[in-house]
């Protein structure tokens, strides 16, 4: 997700079966991937899947929509109750209010990431689904007037998914990423490990390894070729400085994912370097994960 100065911490609850939707296998028929289109004139997306891996394809018409997500609330957990956390997330103006929501929210719902998309160019992600209703979003509706819509409560993008078990034995497909970065905690801090090459004709793996924390992975190119990844650490400390280190409007990459969960998200990407970030913010102090060092500069080639 783009600016995450309100979005504060998605801190997080248990991940159930964490350990096994990271290393899962996916068998290997592959159906077509399921669009979905977001802006200011509308929100279209599938009604049904299949379960599996299932591929969404993202594209916004508007610089006010573009980061879509999906959630799949626990069991007695309300609709109304989601879409309240989510905004008070954004919205809590202190650090322990932040915190609380954020904690209300894990306890609402389990997040599965999605896709930032930009205008004119398409993103996907794919994510492991097991049968069930999940809720596909619209994450910029939840963020005020300075970055989305600003639609009254209530009123958010926000449209149910029904994930239905699969005819036969062949399953959904299985995307092949070229890299996997993995957000880990280290006794230094929250860092991103990548594991592989990223590359422009393949999709990448994303996976949240972090122990109590949803965490997010925000790309943006890198059009100055001295900006380090000490220099974009310190912007996100204090995210008032000018230059900025990157243009917030170029970017891409997953909003949360739960404690544990993966996905696969292709983007638009060009050759050259790219910074790997993330705006959600820390358990312990609400500040964003990347102030405290997760941040990785890669190379595309």
């Amino acid at each position: 997700m783009n600016t995450w100065t309100r979005r504060g911490l998605l801190t997080a609850g248990t991940a159930t079966a964490a350990l096994a939707l990271i290393g899962a296998e996916m068998p290997s028929r592959r159906p077509e991937p399921l669009d979905i289109v977001t802006g200011e004139d509308g929100f279209s997306t599938p009604a049904t899947a299949v379960a599996g891996a299932v591929t969404f394809r993202v594209r916004t018409t508007s610089t006010r929509t573009g980061i879509v997500g999906i959630a799949r609330l626990r069991r007695g957990i309300g609709e109304a109750s989601f879409r309240r956390h989510l905004r008070d997330v954004f919205e809590k103006e202190s650090p322990e209010g932040v915190i609380e929501a954020s904690k209300e929210l894990m306890v609402d719902a389990e997040l599965y990431g999605g896709a930032m998309a930009v205008l004119g160019s398409q993103s996907s992600f794919t994510a492991w689904l097991p049968p069930g209703r999940y809720l596909v979003l619209e994450y910029k509706d939840f963020e005020g007037p300075y970055r989305g819509r600003d639609p009254l409560p209530g009123a958010e993008y926000v449209s149910p998914l029904l994930v239905h078990a699969a005819d036969d034995t062949g399953g959904a497909g299985r995307a092949r990423p070229s890299a996997t970065v993995t957000a880990v905690d280290t006794a230094r801090g929250p860092r991103f490990v990548l594991d592989g090459r990223i590359r422009r004709d393949r999709p990448l793996r994303y996976v949240n390894a972090m122990r109590g924390q949803v965490d997010e992975l925000a790309v943006y190119p890198l059009t100055d070729g001295s900006v380090t990844e000490a220099d974009i650490q310190r912007f996100f400390q204090d995210t008032s400085q000018t230059p900025r280190p990157f243009d917030l409007a170029a970017q891409l990459g997953t909003p949360p994912l739960s404690p544990g969960r993966s996905t696969v998200i292709g983007m638009p990407l060009d050759r050259g370097r790219y910074a790997l970030t993330s705006w959600v913010a820390g358990m312990k102090d609400a500040q964003h994960l990347s102030a405290h060092g997760q941040v990785l500069i890669v190379t595309v080639p």
